[in-house]
């Protein structure tokens, strides 16, 4: 009848083109690949961030890149997800499961790692720590009206020098042996809650000092309108100066009075009133004779920084 045959073609259930068995294979290592592209990434994107985190400072460039590499693996994975999403329904299902398993640890691991990555950061020594910020010094009343713990008297109110504590040693004692200043050691401890608290009174010991010979009060004894120096000196940084005072309890005070007079140490924490009160009793100090005590506590002084027992001790 001259009719050409037609082919029939039975559609699948879910109308879906049946899968070449050439394109199986092909499929299968093109997600596994992904897989291994969003895990390579994700170490890549660990090591860059950590390299930008120390760059200093950011310029247009790096800022973009580094916004590159944060979003990468967030966007990795919700690509690699939308492609498991649209093949959910195509054959083989173990490769696919296996795919999808290996793309939840990794989301879920992303967090872990950086927060591992910070964790990791190199650690600094104690002794580069100490020598950064020591936590003794003198505080200083600024011109501006704010407070500097001075410890390293020897460039000014620049940063610190080898030899530091020698240095503050021997400030203090220059200015007990002459004593045209009033000076107050307290002896302190990091974590030491009492210790914070006597910061402030301190301060304002030394505020109120300044602002009376500002304003020309001349009043009591001549200690008491000289300026007030204080020296705070922290456990970890002068413990064998400590061990020679036989300090036992933090915070403790040592204030000194006129030359040649006892000097007082009170341990613990001290009020505004009561550190006034302090401050006016050895201003009153009359000299002592030389005793043997008195010598133990010249020695303290003269010799303590002499023998070495201040190096080395400022870590924790």
């Amino acid at each position: 009848l001259g009719l050409e045959p037609y082919n029939f073609e039975i559609a699948s259930s879910s109308g879906a083109e049946a899968m070449p068995p050439a394109a199986q294979p092909r499929r299968r290592a093109a997600l596994f690949a992904a897989s291994a592209a969003v895990a390579s990434l994700l170490l890549v994107s660990r090591a860059s961030g950590a390299a930008f985190a120390a760059a200093a400072p950011m310029t247009a460039v790096s800022y973009l890149s580094a916004l590159f590499m944060s979003l990468t693996p967030g966007l990795l994975v919700a690509g690699g997800a939308s492609v498991l999403y649209a093949r959910r329904e195509r054959p083989p299902k173990p490769a696919w499961c296996v795919a999808a398993a290996l793309l939840a640890l990794l989301t879920l691991a992303i967090p872990l790692w950086v927060t591992t990555g910070d964790l990791q950061q190199p650690a600094q020594k104690p002794e580069q720590a100490a020598q950064a910020a020591p936590r003794s010094g003198e505080e200083r009343l600024m011109p501006d009206g704010s407070f500097m713990r001075v410890s390293d008297p020897r460039p000014g109110n620049g940063p610190i020098e080898a030899g530091w504590q020698q240095a503050l040693w021997t400030e203090m004692t220059e200015a007990i042996t002459k004593g045209e200043e009033q000076v107050v050691m307290v002896f302190s401890r990091q974590g030491c809650p009492w210790c914070d608290r006597l910061h402030p009174v301190l301060q304002n010991a030394i505020k109120k000092r300044a602002a009376a010979i500002a304003d020309g009060a001349m009043e009591g004894p001549p200690l008491l309108n000289s300026p007030l120096r204080i020296f705070v000196y922290d456990l970890q940084e002068f413990g064998p100066i400590m061990q020679r005072f036989q300090i036992e309890g933090f915070p403790t005070i040592l204030a000194f009075g006129p030359t040649g007079s006892r000097p007082v140490m009170v341990p613990g924490y001290l009020s505004d009133e009561d550190f006034e009160k302090l401050l006016t009793e050895v201003a009153v100090a009359k000299p002592d004779a030389p005793k043997r005590k008195k010598k133990l506590f010249d020695d303290a002084f003269s010799s303590a920084p002499e023998n070495g027992a201040l190096k080395g001790n400022h870590g924790d």
